[in-house]
């Protein structure tokens, strides 16, 4: 498969990403990487909705959406010319219907991404007492399916990646969860109309755990071919939050992890 979109972008609008990543500089990346669909999707909570930590709360939708200004200029359009260039937001997901975002706000984006599976952000996002790889799984698949309810996401992002522990722990989790529970989480995607983010972890080398020439985990295959054949929707995402992330090729390893998959239906916009 040839990837030529790119909807998790973090501009340094996002708290977390490098000083240097521009939207511009971005722009740039992508394109010289062949990305024609190029997606911002900078860290939002909005301020009509009430549980901001202190680190989302500069973060909110005029903040989010202060990129226009920035793509308006002559660099940026320039870098523009030939691209779809579109802004969206990833907020964030504490679990049950609390969501950083709220519908109107929802409608002023191209897309909303949500993430099921921030647990790094222990005693806001996760409980930091569930250190268990039972609990974890018991935990992500509850949250998955809850954002499939809201009816807000137009991708659930770096799906049951647990977040925030070693670097084994993803694998861990998900060689507990079965292919019915696979199924019936990506069955109710479908029917929800959201996309399964393809995102740059899942093509990661992992030399412990996977196998072949790229040696993707064998656990990460599992997962998006049986989202696959549930039919799902997938959305690619870097998740880069530095030029330097696209550069070095994570676009080519995801068409590579895609084609192990046998993934061709890729969200259009």
């Amino acid at each position: 498969m040839h990837i030529t979109s790119d909807i998790h972008l973090h501009s340094n609008l996002s708290a977390c990403a490098k000083p240097e990543s521009t939207p511009a500089a971005l722009l740039k990346a992508c394109r010289d990487q062949g990305i024609r669909t190029i997606g911002f999707s900078d860290h939002l909570w909005d301020k009509a909705v009430p549980g901001a930590s202190k680190w989302y709360q500069p973060q909110d939708v005029d903040h989010v959406l202060s990129i226009k200004k920035a793509l308006a200029s002559d660099e940026c359009q320039e870098l523009s010319r030939g691209l779809k260039i579109l802004v969206g937001c990833e907020t964030e997901f504490l679990g049950g219907k609390q969501v950083g975002i709220s519908r109107d706000a929802a409608s002023l984006f191209d897309f909303v991404l949500i993430p099921p599976d921030h647990f790094h952000m222990k005693n806001y996002v996760f409980p930091a007492d569930v250190t268990d790889p039972d609990g974890i799984k018991t935990i992500m698949i509850r949250r998955f399916m809850e954002i499939m309810a809201l009816d807000l996401a137009t991708a659930v992002v770096h799906p049951f990646h647990a977040m925030g522990f070693t670097p084994e722990m993803p694998y861990t989790v998900q060689s507990r969860i079965s292919d019915n529970e696979y199924r019936e989480c990506f069955v109710a995607a479908k029917q929800a109309r959201c996309a399964i983010e393809l995102n740059g972890c899942a093509a990661r080398r992992d030399e412990t755990h996977g196998s072949g020439d790229d040696q993707f985990s064998p656990e990460y295959i599992r997962m998006m071919t049986i989202a696959r054949e549930c039919g799902c929707t997938f959305s690619i995402g870097s998740d880069a939050h530095s030029p330097e992330s696209i550069i070095g090729g994570v676009h080519k390893r995801l068409e590579r992890f895609a084609d192990c998959c046998g993934i061709t239906d890729i969200l259009q916009f």
